[in-house]
């Protein structure tokens, strides 16, 4: 049994592609309020572990769930109270603009739409998006794409965000933007999980650092340097 009500949690998590083991009994425990930073080399299975919280990939064994809801028999439940960004995730419609987008899936996550009005102002806002919101996703550079990835994790104000690698492809300001964005959920009461392989600039935000490494979670100061 999973003991706490809120957050993240998996309990002996395991998955396998292709007679690939890639999880292996895994445990982690991300609280609400808590900005988790999990490094692991390409491949080590952050991916995986993410898009089995967001109900994407389903376990072979094993047990995750969101705010207490198990993500396989409660999927919707867990749909409701998630916010997800996956890097190089095709989840916005490029002949759209990125402000259509947002509104456009802000009410698709049920917010109102008087409401959803100034809360797509104040994500827009946020993360420096306004000047270039009316522009189509297509036309827009990659590191702006990125904000407006992670701008859509954060609508209807989730209570977990798993964010996978945000700072890919970022200057130093939209870095800042977005560790600012992140570590202000968590200041907010989501349980936010990001994914990374390489947690050198995300390190200074974390609350929890740990690292993936043979399909189990480590904690970091359990493994070395290197993370060999």
């Amino acid at each position: 049994m999973l003991s706490e009500p809120s957050g993240l949690q998996a309990r002996d998590l395991s998955r396998s592609f292709a007679g690939r083991a890639v999880l292996r009994g895994l445990n982690l425990d991300v609280r609400a309020g808590c900005l988790t930073v999990l490094e692991g080399a390409n491949g080590a299975g952050k991916t995986t572990l993410l898009r089995i919280f967001a109900t994407i990939v389903l376990p072979d064994e094993g047990d995750a769930r969101v705010d207490g809801f198990d993500v396989m028999r409660h999927g919707a439940r867990v749909r409701e109270r998630i916010g997800v960004a996956f890097v190089n995730e095709r989840s916005l419609f490029w002949r759209l603009s990125g402000e259509e987008n947002l509104r456009l899936f802000a009410r698709a996550r049920g917010v109102p739409r008087q409401a959803s009005r100034r809360h797509v102002d104040e994500l827009l806002e946020e993360l420096d998006l306004t000047e270039i919101a009316p522009r189509r996703v297509v036309d827009l550079s990659a590191g702006q794409r990125q904000r407006l990835i992670i701008a859509r994790a954060g609508l209807g104000n989730p209570t977990a965000l798993l964010i996978d690698e945000p700072l890919r492809g970022l200057d130093d300001a939209g870095i800042a933007m977005i560790n600012g964005f992140l570590r202000r959920r968590a200041q907010g009461g989501a349980a936010v999980l990001i994914a990374t392989p390489k947690a050198d600039e995300l390190g200074a935000e974390a609350d929890v650092m740990l690292r993936l490494r043979d399909g189990a979670v480590a904690p970091w100061h359990e493994t070395d340097e290197s993370g060999a």
